[in-house]
This record gives structure tokens, C-alpha cells and sequence, in this order.
């Protein structure tokens, strides 16, 4: 069997904020975060201001839009895989949520997963091997959602000023034939890494009661400053691994959708591999950096302009707080 990405959309908050914003707020602290902003390529974001919206709420609106466009009967969806690193809820899992809110079949899986911002890619690889193994899963939905801002100090210009929000719905279908496939992944793992993004920051056994046990400042994500140049690095050696597998060159990718997180490490990448620019879908200047969505995001926007075909070789590749980094090829 193949796995062919059907149909693929996006939803984010209505509100949406200029660096202006974020300059000004953190002038008012006596710090210039220009420098931040001109590495990380930032020039707007979408922010929820809407307290009754939270990563529950895109992911089925994202989700409704993949199924209404795809035109396709929701009975025939087989598994639903919710993936975030800020979900709604711990009990009953998001992914039953979806399920409900979609009207979907008894006869179908649903699960949630975190690999932080590597989540969705983590999960794609996964249920694409289950979906080439198993030719009763018609359909599988692959919902990423996060809201991290929420969660950020107004202190932390890293998040507070970086961060965007967003949903991203990805169906995948089984199919006999045709030039769509999924075809292998690779990954990275440094955990040396672990202890410098913590949500919450002493983890949920001392989150809970928090009047007794947890100062206000730290009920939010914490981000210490750290290097993650060897796990950026990790991308070429992972990019050229999967290529020489499948006797592929550089020359056969048309489309390359990495994280978001700066246009710096973006720059890196594409000068390591030695391949133009025109290659390198980068919209964190529109979105911000939305966290397990961002590459979903920079291949959502690849589609609907119509830069890539179907029969196309793409790569996807992210990294996620740890660090673990994941990278999948595959022809749209």
C-alpha cells in the first residue's frame, strides 16, 4: 500500500500581532529584542485573545476543514491521532474529542502523543507504518495543535515574542497505487538537552496544589537559553542518510519543510546542503513559530501555491525540547 497526504489545511487565531507589539513591550522592561527578531525572521503572528479557544478548539476546526474538503464519507476514517505539547485535556484523551466533534465510526482508533515540536512528524512516521501494514485503514487523521504563548512569561522574549498558535489537519489515505508515498524516516536524539524547556517547570506533582507549593511565576513554561546548533546540524546528516537509502541526490527533492523556529538555523541548513533557496518553504514571518505545526504550516502553503506536484520528493524535518529531531521522505 501507499500513504498519499489527501488533503491538508490549517486554522489559526483571528488576532494578529506585529513585531511592533513585542518591541514595545519589552522596551517598557528595558530590554531590545530586535536582535531576536531579526534572526528568528519574525514579522507577524497569530495569538489568541479568546479565552474559551484553546488547542482543543483549532484542532477541530482544522479538522473540519480537512474532512469538508476532502469530500470524503467520515465513516471510512479508521484513526485519529491528536498530537501537542499544550493539550486540553490529560483524560479523556483530545483524539475522542475529534472523533465526537467529526461524528466519526465506532470502527476507528484515536489516540493523543507528545513529541513536542517534533510531535507531528513523529506521528506521521508512525501511522504511515501502521497504514502500509494494515490496508483496512482507509483514512487516518493526524490533528497538531499548540498554544503556547498562553503558557509563556511575559518576561521570556524566546516564547513571548516568538511564539505563534496554531492547528494543522493532516489526512492521509491508503492507496494501491500512484506516485504519493510515504518512504522512510530517520531520526536524532541528544538528551544531554532535557532540562532546558520544562512545562510546567517542576513537573505536575508540584503544579497541581499550587497554593501550597508553587510561586505564580513558575506555572508556565520555562526556557532557559541553550545551543542547539548540533541538533540543527543533526538535519544534514539525517537529510543525506535518508537520500542515499533510496539512491536519491539533493537534485530529486523539490521541497524542503523544516522548523520554524529561525530563519538563522533555516539559512544553516540550506548553506550545510548547499541547495537554493527557492527550495526552502520559510512562513514563520507570517505564523510565528507555532511549535508541532510549523513544517505542516511551510507545506500547507507550498500546496495551496501550487509549488510542489504530486509524484514530488519533499522533506520533512523538525526538532522538539530534549532534544529529538525527526525527518521523513516522502513523495507528495
Amino acid at each position: 500500500m501507499n500513504v498519499k497526504i489527501n488533503r491538508i489545511e490549517y486554522y489559526h487565531p483571528k488576532s494578529k500581532f506585529s513585531n511592533d507589539y513585542f518591541l514595545e513591550h519589552f522596551s517598557k522592561q528595558g530590554v531590545d529584542i530586535s536582535g531576536l527578531l531579526a534572526v528568528t525572521g519574525r514579522e507577524q503572528r497569530y495569538i489568541s485573545e479568546d479565552f474559551h479557544e484553546n488547542s482543543l478548539t483549532m484542532a477541530i476546526k482544522a479538522a473540519l476543514k480537512a474532512v469538508d474538503k476532502a469530500k470524503i464519507n467520515v465513516q471510512d476514517i479508521n484513526l485519529v491521532v491528536f498530537v501537542s505539547s499544550t493539550p486540553e485535556y490529560l483524560s479523556p484523551t483530545n483524539a475522542i474529542k475529534i472523533h465526537e466533534a467529526l461524528g466519526l465510526g465506532k470502527n476507528t482508533n484515536a489516540y493523543d502523543m507528545n513529541g513536542n515540536c517534533a510531535g507531528m512528524i513523529i506521528a506521521m512516521d508512525q501511522v504511515c507504518r501502521v497504514m502500509k501494514t494494515n490496508n483496512s485503514i482507509k483514512y487516518a487523521l493526524i490533528v497538531g495543535s499548540d498554544q503556547l504563548v498562553r503558557y509563556s512569561r511575559p518576561t521570556e522574549a524566546i516564547t513571548y515574542a516568538n511564539f505563534g498558535e496554531s492547528a494543522c489537519a493532516m489526512l492521509l489515505e491508503n492507496v494501491e497505487d500512484g506516485v504519493s508515498d510515504f518512504i522512510d524516516s530517520t531520526s536524532y536524539v541528544d538528551s544531554s538537552l532535557s532540562p532546558y524547556i520544562n512545562f510546567p517547570p517542576k513537573g505536575f506533582s508540584k503544579f497541581l496544589p499550587l497554593e501550597k507549593y508553587v510561586d505564580k511565576h513558575d506555572r508556565i513554561i520555562e526556557w532557559i537559553d541553550f545551543n542547539t546548533d548540533d541538533a540543527f546540524a543533526s538535519s544534514v546528516n539525517s537529510i543525506n542518510e535518508l537520500l542515499s537509502r533510496h539512491n536519491l541526490t539533493k537534485s530529486d527533492v523539490k521541497l524542503y519543510c523544516l522548523s520554524q523556529f529561525a530563519k538563522k538555523n533555516v539559512d544553516m541548513i540550506r548553506e550545510a546542503l548547499e541547495e537554493p533557496e527557492n527550495k526552502f518553504s520559510f512562513i514563520g514571518n507570517k505564523f510565528g513559530y507555532t511549535g508541532v505545526t510549523s513544517p505542516f504550516l511551510a507545506l500547507t502553503e507550498s500546496i495551496e501555491n501550487n509549488a510542489i506536484q504530486r509524484g514530488d520528493y519533499i522533506i520533512l524535518w523538525t526538532v522538539g525540547a530534549g532534544v529529538v529531531a525527526s525527518c521523513i521522505l516522502l513523495r507528495y
